[in-house]
């Protein structure tokens, strides 16, 4: 071995010529391992400081030589960036890393002193090529390396690499080689910082390998601070270890980090220039650091040079998004800003308002308020406040504009941010925050300007919607009378929360007025959020007054344009789901109602509108009764009874009102609860006195109980026009129950009368559920004047089209009381004639009665009813 090359080996430690030793209890990160290293001639490991490159590859190698693998390893530093130093330190790495024979071979090579000289390092190639072994070279730090000879070596090396040798390169930043040509042929593998990022799983298991318990809430909070960054999570790790109370230490994990703070200024800023440093210093204030903001901010007109070149050298500083900007990992901003606190107090606040000035002047609003906010500037945030703050609500940034003016106490008590931040926790949802603001705005002057009037009016109504006094809020702020101003966002939020209040009063066309309107602003807007609750609306304003057609098409635009969005569980699409299930239900659409009643069900979490929940409690509900049997059909029944009977129900609109009682009512006596039927009766009297609703559902009752006279008496009124009329559809079902009970009276000129009145109104709308649902009792009138309905014929072909089993049929007709009793009698197998003596009634009576029972439950025999009547939830 010739003199240089001893002298090489005497000058270079051990240490960095083998694979460092892995920590005692060092977790294998196998995804990393496994999927990212050595599947190409060449891997780059490029990553800041602390990222773990150098366990990785430590890791990776020691597989490589339990599979009998050569691994020369060297650790350089900045004292191996000569081209004597470098080849010799790599020699001596393939002494101790390969096999005696390529060793042998090795020991005869004396490094060039000075340049670079392509035979030695062919000549190395080919001994190592010579051995037939597979080998790997691992330069680790290779950062350190800039001399131009050294680099140029490396290229010729990674150039000319034999099959069995393989390269890995682990380094803190892109080193200056001829990397492009290897990507162009496909030699290089480039594993990155965000590939080095630790997972959730990952950092589960790091923690359990040291024995720390971390509840999966405190483990999103360390990712979620330290980025995944490796050294971030094991600083945090020690710190936690030694921490007499774990809890504590969680919650000041994020304002005091004196550990992280020393290793980044030890480890990665250390070797900055001083104009490096300061520049980082006057831009660290920003999360997100476009190139001429930091300009701006630092008063460098190569602040993008400044900021691509720490981004290559992996300063933690990163790109955002795309090549326009950067951000500094959270750690590193951090501590910069810790720092720059200490230099100057109160450069930090000058720094915010600078930022929040370029932010608001280059169309970024939130991000001016935020730093406005940071920065304790009052009068900025109060302007920008009362510039963006309503557009942010609609653009759907409610959340952030909220918090923002919660944690600025210095405006707590200005109109413009007090009716901002109370629309902004309506949108949310949060009634407690709600009411909060419109607590203070009412110990505030009343507003004199219209926009002020106007955004406080929507604030007013749009809170009692949620659950309050609708009527009184309409009153007290005059919403209704407010005529449209030169703002069409203030335009469009006065029109979207008025419509509802229209239709608590029962106008219906002022209301779809006024969405129509809203629908159009919102579009112009781009208001996305907006113009989903818009369309919902529209379904339900038009459900509302019974135009199904056009209900139905809003309420299927609603839910695709939710759908392509990936919003089909929004809160704003419940009213839209609700009018979908309704619309089937009205024409008959079992399957379809049944789906579109689940899925309002579950995109009412966040719903804090009292009449879409009723609402869509309501239609869930009766879909499980259509589709039950037995005791789930109880059940239901039951549901739909509570929902009514509560003191909120008040508060729902008369054409919500109007359907749902009506609905009650049928299900009480379909399953014999005529109690039930009786306080929904009730109620509606005292809630619609004087409409048809009510009339309709009175004959309802009157007819369950038999007393068909008197349920023609209750239903002449309503057909006559002499009552208030709050739904078209009741007047069809006013008209489909006097059809048949004059058809049975032997008036068949007043029962077709009666029957095209109702075909009049229900078959342009396809409305089929007043018949289906007094099938058995409708179709001998139908059949009887079978063509001659004119354009109701095809509308008519439908209704007999539809499949009904003989038990479906029936399960329309109600049993009167009597029948009733004698079906629960009929459990106790008596014969006949003691069935009437216990009833005290004749034998004839008795026989009459249990015909009109197996007739109403499809059934020819007791024990059929009796089957019949327990599925049905009638015993």
């Amino acid at each position: 071995m010739s003199a240089g090359t001893l002298g090489a080996r005497s000058s270079v430690a051990t240490t960095r010529v083998q694979v460092p030793r892995l920590p005692s209890r060092a977790m294998h990160r196998t995804r990393l391992a496994e999927d990212q290293l050595g599947r190409r001639p060449v891997t780059l490991i490029c990553a800041a400081a602390g990222s773990g490159k150098t366990v990785l590859v430590a890791e990776w190698t020691r597989s490589a030589q339990r599979r009998g693998d050569s691994v020369a390893w060297l650790t350089l530093e900045p004292a191996d960036d000569k081209p004597y130093e470098f080849w010799s330190a790599m020699l001596e790495a393939f002494r101790i890393g390969c096999h005696a024979e390529v060793v042998a071979e090795l020991s005869s090579l004396s490094p060039p002193h000075d340049g670079f000289e392509p035979g030695f390092v062919a000549t190395i190639l080919n001994i190592i090529d010579h051995g037939r072994r597979p080998t790997w070279l691992v330069l680790d730090d290779i950062q350190w390396l800039n001399h131009p000879q050294v680099l140029a070596g490396i290229d010729y090396l990674l150039a000319h690499l034999p099959a069995c040798l393989k390269v890995i390169m682990a380094s803190r930043r892109e080193p200056d080689l001829a990397l492009s040509a290897l990507r162009l042929r496909g030699d290089l593998q480039s594993v990155t910082g965000g590939d080095l990022a630790f997972t959730e799983p990952e950092a589960r298991e790091l923690f359990t390998t040291l024995d720390l318990e971390v509840t999966d809430e405190d483990l999103v909070r360390l990712l979620a601070r330290t980025e995944g960054w490796a050294a971030g999570l094991r600083l945090a790790a020690v710190s936690l270890s030694r921490s007499a109370d774990r809890r504590a230490f969680m919650i000041n994990f994020e304002d005091d980090h004196r550990a992280v703070d020393d290793y980044l200024f030890a480890e990665v800023l250390r070797d900055l220039t001083p104009d490096l440093d300061q520049f980082l210093h006057d831009t660290c204030v920003p999360e997100q650091l476009p190139i001429a903001l930091a300009a701006e901010l630092s008063g460098r007109a190569d602040a993008g040079q400044l900021l691509d070149h720490l981004y290559r050298s992996n300063t933690l500083v990163l790109q955002a998004g795309d090549t326009s900007g950067y951000r500094y990992h959270s750690l590193l901003r951090e501590a910069l800003r810790s720092s720059l606190h200490r230099r100057d107090v109160h450069a930090p606040l000058r720094q915010h308002a600078a930022a929040a000035g370029w932010f608001d002047r280059h169309g970024q609003p939130v991000n001016a308020l935020v730093h406005a906010s940071a920065g304790r500037d009052d009068a900025l945030l109060l302007d920008l406040i009362g510039r963006h703050g309503l557009r942010l609500i609609l653009s759907g940034q409610p959340a952030r504009v909220l918090n923002i003016i919660d944690a600025a106490s210095g405006i707590a008590d200005r109109q413009p941010a007090a009716q901002i931040a109370a629309l902004a926790a309506l949108e949310v949802g949060d009634l407690v925050r709600a009411d909060h603001w419109l607590g203070v705005l009412r110990q505030l002057p009343q507003p004199k300007t219209t926009r002020s009037i106007a955004l406080r009016a929507s604030a007013e109504v749009q809170r009692a919607l949620s659950g309050g006094e609708v009527a009184d809020a309409i009153r007290r702020t005059g919403i209704l009378d407010l005529d449209d101003g030169d703002d069409e966002d203030v335009n469009l939020v006065v029109r979207a929360h008025r419509a509802p209040a229209r239709m608590r009063h029962g106008d219906y066309a002022g209301a779809v007025a006024d969405l129509r309107r809203a629908l159009v602003l919102a579009r112009a807007g781009h208001y996305d959020q907006v113009e989903l609750s818009t369309l919902s609306q529209l379904a339900g304003m038009t459900g509302a007054m019974c135009d199904l057609v056009q209900s139905r098409r809003w309420a299927e635009e609603a839910i695709s344009f939710a759908t392509v969005r990936g919003w089909a569980a929004s809160p704003r699409l419940a009213y839209a789901y609700l009018m979908a299930a309704w619309t089937a239900f009205q024409s008959g659409e079992v399957e379809r109602q049944r789906e579109f009643a689940s899925l309002g069900i579950r995109a009412l979490d966040g719903v804090n509108n009292v009449e879409v929940e009723l609402g869509v409690r309501s239609m869930h509900a009766l879909a499980v009764f259509e589709s039950a049997v037995g005791d789930e059909r109880r059940q239901a029944a039951r549901h739909f009874h509570r929902l009514w009977s509560d003191p909120r129900a008040e508060q729902a609109s008369p054409a919500l009102t109007g359907h749902a009682v009506a609905e009650e009512v049928r299900l009480a006596l379909a399953i014999g609860e005529f109690g039930w039927a009786t306080e929904a009766v009730q109620r509606i009297k005292l809630r619609l006195p004087g409409s048809a609703e009510a009339a309709v559902v009175i004959a309802e009752l009157l007819l369950g109980q038999g007393r068909t006279t008197q349920a023609i008496d209750a239903l002449q009124p309503a057909v006559k026009g002499k009552l208030d009329v709050h739904l078209p559809t009741s007047l069809v079902i006013a008209n489909v129950m006097l059809a048949f009970l004059e058809h049975q009276r032997g008036n068949v000129t007043r029962g077709l009368a009666a029957l095209e009145r109702a075909l009049e109104t229900a078959a342009p709308q396809n409305l089929q559920r007043p018949f289906i649902d007094a099938w058995p009792l409708i179709k001998p009138v139908i059949n009887t004047h079978a063509g001659q309905f004119g354009t109701a014929n095809d509308f008519v072909a439908t209704l007999m089209d539809r499949e009904r089993p003989e038990q479906e049929a029936a399960d329309g007709e109600v049993l009167s009381p009597k029948q009733l009793e004698l079906l629960r009698d009929l459990q106790a197998v008596l014969p006949v004639r003691e069935l009437a003596a216990a009833r005290g009634v004749s034998v004839n009576t008795t026989r009459t009665h249990l015909r009109a029972v197996y007739r109403k439950l499809g059934v020819s025999s007791r024990s059929g009813a009796i089957r019949v009547a327990r599925d049905r939830g009638l015993l």
